[in-house]
């Protein structure tokens, strides 16, 4: 699966960078390998709201979209939370396919 971590003014430290594609990667099992994952960092600039940092994560599968948003005061806690929320949708279509298998036409 490709990851893409991105940020909207706000600088994202290497090691968040490198637990987001790690989360991501334990997911990928679930899915096809030809899926996309984008996660976005961004920070909530309005004082008052003490979740000010957000995660966001849109994975693309086939034509189907799972998104997932979580805030939190740490950006860490944000993508756990996101990843969580992400990992049950995944989870969900995954047995929704296999339940499912696609059948040919019967014959006479």
């Amino acid at each position: 699966m490709e990851v893409r971590v991105h940020a909207r003014h706000v600088a994202v430290p290497p090691e968040l960078r490198a637990m987001a594609e790690q989360k991501l990667e334990a997911i990928a099992r679930l899915l096809p390998p030809d899926a996309t994952a984008d996660v976005e960092f961004s920070e909530e600039r309005n004082p008052r709201i003490a979740a000010s940092h957000i995660a966001e994560i849109t994975i693309i599968v086939r034509g189907k979209v799972i998104r997932a948003r979580a805030a939190e005061s740490e950006f860490r806690d944000a993508m756990i939370h996101a990843v969580r929320n992400v990992r049950q949708e995944a989870s969900d279509l995954h047995h929704r396919r296999r339940a499912h298998p696609h059948r040919g036409l019967k014959t006479a």
